[in-house]
């Protein structure tokens, strides 16, 4: 975790000095720097202990499962991982911003008590909401949302060695959702609204994660349990190619059948851009008179003169 954030530190100061001019732009080269970083630094112990670890040397120590299965080590690492983010992680995210705040505070001594004899000759006054929140620090959506991806992998990655991680990481969201409102409204600053036309990247993100587990539970299936013990190499190479191929086969189908935005949104949405489009913007056909004369009616600016050399012709 300390790796994780030096190096989001990092990529966030090079990241700055690209002067993007989106902030969904912004997130998008940001994610790019981090998250194979973070894949590597996070998961990498796990894929080690599931595929590597039983009769490998690591630094010339021998290595071995406990009573041959690494399924079982593999649940133990998991665990560690789990119950650390539940606990010590939150503490610290929630405890940072209070010690930052407090510190601010007291550098910058508030309450002026000076005097010969310990008495105040200068207090300052209560200060108001405004001032109070412009003394905290600034509420960043990507370190709650890269929290979440990285709970994520968790999650989904290994749950076939560890069923029982997707009702801890049930009960740490949750009690992350109370954290992070309180967070949000004492610790930091009130956030400003910015439109989005969507969740991206974090959508494309979660989407890889889930196909790479799929791929991961697979294999780990297939090649770390006991259950094809007795297969031969080449004929567990093709079980996983077959049975990942059909996962992601389904995926891609039930993706097509049932899409993110079902058809009768997309529709929805179209007329309302053509509407938009054809009213408040002045837009529609240029024969179109009569709704062109209403949007000039309906909105703020004065409707201009139009000259029309057919009614000159006509009184003449």
């Amino acid at each position: 975790e300390m790796m994780n954030w030096v190096f989001t530190k990092v990529a966030k100061w090079l990241t700055d000095r690209e002067n993007h001019r989106a902030y969904s732009e912004y997130q998008s080269y940001l994610l790019a720097k981090t998250v194979v970083f973070k894949f590597v630094n996070c998961y990498f112990s796990l894929y080690y202990i599931a595929f590597f670890k039983d009769g490998n040397q690591l630094f010339t120590m021998p290595m071995s499962c406990t009573n041959g299965d690494c399924l079982t080590d593999l649940g133990s690492q998991l665990a560690v991982f789990m119950l650390f983010r539940v606990t010590l992680q939150n503490f610290i995210e929630l405890g940072w911003p209070w010690l930052q705040q407090y510190i601010r505070d007291q550098t910058e001594q508030r309450s002026f008590n000076s005097s010969l004899f310990g008495g105040a000759l200068t207090v300052m006054p209560d200060l108001s909401q405004a001032e109070r929140e412009s003394k905290k620090e600034d509420y960043d959506v990507y370190e709650d949302m890269d929290e979440v991806l990285i709970l994520y992998g968790y999650t989904t990655l290994f749950v076939v060695a560890c069923p029982w991680v997707p009702l801890l990481a049930l009960v740490s969201s949750v009690l992350e959702c109370f954290l992070d409102q309180k967070k949000l409204v004492l610790l930091h600053r009130r956030p400003f609204p910015m439109p989005a036309g969507s969740n991206e990247p974090w959508d494309t993100a979660f989407d890889v994660f889930g196909v790479l587990a799929m791929i991961t539970n697979t294999a780990v299936i297939i090649f770390a349990s006991n259950a094809f013990s007795g297969w031969a190499h080449s004929h567990k190479a093709l079980l996983f190619m077959a049975f990942e191929h059909l996962m992601i086969f389904g995926r891609v189908a039930v993706g097509f059948f049932y899409p993110a935005v079902p058809t009768e949104v997309k529709l929805l949405q179209m007329q309302q851009a053509h509407m938009v489009h054809k009213h408040l913007n002045l837009g529609g056909d240029e024969d179109d008179h009569e709704t062109r004369a209403n949007a000039m009616m309906t909105s703020q600016m004065p409707a201009p003169f139009v000259h029309d050399m057919d009614d000159e012709e006509e009184d003449g």
